[in-house]
């Protein structure tokens, strides 16, 4: 009875998953609060992003750009040494990789907000100690055809616990191009020329494409009421049988940390809120209020809870060839040769075509073409930029 334990948690704890899209939160009253999200990871770079929340209907805003910094209980300081800016936000890195488990950290935001000028910091946190991730895998699941990545884990201290997950994937098109078209200069005078196609030299190729996408659901567990703070085989990321992310290489990512009872109650409050009807302020705001304060304005809400925490981190690396999963659910469309440079502009502008090979090196007159989504592999939402320490090599 009591082997079974953790795979009844394990179930549970698909309920403690919520969809959140965070600095995205609409207010009825556009106040442009402050939110903060992040987390003062002791052993890596830790990552506070800043936006603002913005009136239904409204447009973000951008929040101004300040001076972040993360102290300990000693007197030691962390300045952000990067930012980044992108829609709306500001992403800061802070260098934390050495600092001390034994000590207790918070966070320090100055002149930004929409008050402008004003100053927050969080509350002193001790760090929680990482917990041990003991397998990531998978299950294929042929009667929902699903892919199922599955987390198992235990902590000898903790019984609260949040994640997420980074994912990368290689996915590759129908027909690999040699060649590329440029078509002709158009204007109120109509279509000047048929355009042209030069030869595409590797590496300069559309073939190989990649993806990249970051966990924005809370996701949490708790294991307060258990024997054992650990669970088994949870299925905390569905991947439908179809999706081009498992079509050749797919990796996941997961980072896992404990929390405290405080932390965990706010990212609970956070979820039903975010459930309620979709807007995160829905139906109580003060339970949203984290462990962050303005220090001109102790009242001023601002949304976000910052935890100090060593993360256990663990890697899966997939090859669809290994799986023998993947079922595409389009057919193939067969290439059309077009025999004559005027027939090029019409296939390109009215069917959404592309060539990618001649009948003869050197002759461009006679090309097979085919639909962009066959040959260009950007036209399915990837980058031609590969991960730096992506470990699988094209054949």
């Amino acid at each position: 009875m009591m082997k079974m334990k953790p795979i009844i948690f394990a179930a549970m704890a698909l309920m403690a998953v919520s969809c959140v899209y965070p600095f995205e939160a609409e207010t009825e009253d556009g106040s442009g609060s402050l939110v903060i999200e992040g987390d003062i990871l002791v052993g890596e770079v830790s990552k506070v992003t800043l936006g603002l929340t913005y009136p239904v209907g409204g447009v973000p805003e951008t929040v101004a750009k300040g001076t972040v910094w993360i102290e300990d209980d000693a007197g030691g300081k962390y300045y952000a040494d990067k930012s980044y800016d992108y829609n709306q936000k500001i992403m800061y890195e802070i260098d934390t990789r050495d600092a001390d488990p034994s000590r207790q950290y918070r966070l320090h935001v100055d002149a930004v907000g929409a008050k402008g000028g004003h100053d927050y910091e969080s509350s002193w946190q001790s760090v929680t100690p990482a917990p041990e991730i003991d397998s990531l895998s998978y299950l294929k699941d042929f009667d929902r055809s699903r892919f199922n990545i599955t987390l198992s884990m235990h902590s000898k201290k903790g019984s609260f616990f949040k994640w997420t997950y980074i994912e990368d994937w290689e996915y590759h098109v129908d027909y690999y191009a040699t060649y590329v078209y440029h078509p002709p200069q158009t204007g109120w005078w109509g279509v000047n020329g048929y355009g042209s196609i030069e030869e595409l030299v590797p590496p300069d190729n559309i073939y190989y494409c990649y993806g990249h996408e970051e966990s924005s659901e809370i996701l949490t567990f708790s294991t307060e009421k258990q024997t054992d703070d650990r669970f088994v085989d949870l299925e905390f990321r569905k991947i439908p049988r179809d999706d081009i992310k498992i079509s050749f290489y797919y990796r996941i990512k997961v980072f896992l940390e404990a929390l405290d009872k405080e932390a965990y109650t706010y990212w609970e409050n956070m979820k039903t809120n975010s459930e309620y009807n979709g807007n995160l302020f829905a139906p109580t705001p003060s339970e949203m209020v984290g462990n962050i304060r303005c220090l001109q304005d102790p009242g001023e809400l601002v949304i976000g809870y910052i935890s100090a925490a060593q993360r256990a981190q663990k890697t899966l690396f997939l090859d669809a060839a290994d799986i023998q999963f993947y079922k595409r659910n389009e057919p193939y469309v067969e290439p059309v040769l077009l025999e004559s440079p005027s027939e090029w502009y019409q296939y390109y502008s009215r069917e959404s075509f592309l060539p990618y090979s001649s009948v003869m090196p050197h002759d461009t007159g006679q090309t097979y073409w085919a639909p962009a989504r066959c040959v260009d592999c950007r036209k399915r939402g990837g980058t031609l930029t590969k991960p730096d320490d992506w470990p699988f090599l094209h054949w």
